[in-house]
């Protein structure tokens, strides 16, 4: 009987330690993988708020850009507005004009330059307003960048979440087996108590003259 008993306590405490031991392990996995989460989320919010001052400091540029263009357009429309009016005063000082070709011929080489001034404000018109197109390009590029984002980041906030109720289930459990290995510990201390009790009987009842002989109380 003594050597069963011992049989009996060497495999509960190896049961017990082996299940303390790969509970613990798989509880400092998931307590890992979740505080990874939490400072890839982190680290998600910074690049949105990185992101959303770029797409501030794109608009400032793309309004600062507008208003050139806007201003750049009324210069052209009082250019045109001077070249008419040039014409016009040309018609009605036909006659004057053909006494004073000195200042006609000035005034012609000042109509070709506003001409040519027009022209070179048109082209900058039309590389500002092409400047224009790639900033709102940007822009929107930049807001389907955050959009995809923050779509990522909600879905590694479900996903953390989710893990954090793993995390909850596998607490839940560890409390569960650490009850269970009180109440194994009881059971064994009970048992050992009661393998010592019967031992003491024993060996009080093979000190007996009558009972030294038997075989039962070899060893004893």
């Amino acid at each position: 009987m003594s050597a069963i008993g011992r049989r009996i306590n060497v495999g509960l405490v190896v049961f017990v330690v082996l299940s303390m031991v790969g509970t613990g392990g798989t509880t400092v996995l998931y307590q890992d993988s979740a505080s990874e989460l939490r400072a890839q989320n982190q680290e998600l919010r910074q690049q949105n708020a990185d992101l959303r001052e770029d797409l501030d400091d794109t608009r400032s540029e793309l309004d600062s850009t507008r208003t050139r263009v806007d201003e750049l357009e009324d210069q052209l429309e009082t250019r045109s507005e001077d070249v008419d009016q040039v014409a016009t005063n040309l018609n009605q000082t036909e006659e004057q004009l053909n006494a004073t070709e000195s200042q006609l011929a000035e005034t012609r080489q000042s109509l070709r330059e506003s001409q040519d001034r027009v022209e070179e404000l048109e082209v900058t018109v039309g590389d500002l307003r092409d400047e224009r197109d790639t900033l709102e390009s940007e822009v929107d590029d930049l807001e389907s960048t955050i959009d995809d984002l923050e779509s990522e980041n909600e879905e590694l906030e479900d996903e953390r979440a989710e893990l954090e109720d793993q995390v909850s289930d596998l607490q839940d459990e560890i409390d569960s087996l650490e009850s269970r290995i009180s109440t194994l510990e009881s059971d064994i201390e009970e048992l050992e108590s009661q393998n010592q009790e019967l031992r003491d009987d024993i060996e009080t009842l093979c000190s007996q003259p009558e009972n030294q002989d038997k075989a039962t109380c070899e060893g004893y």
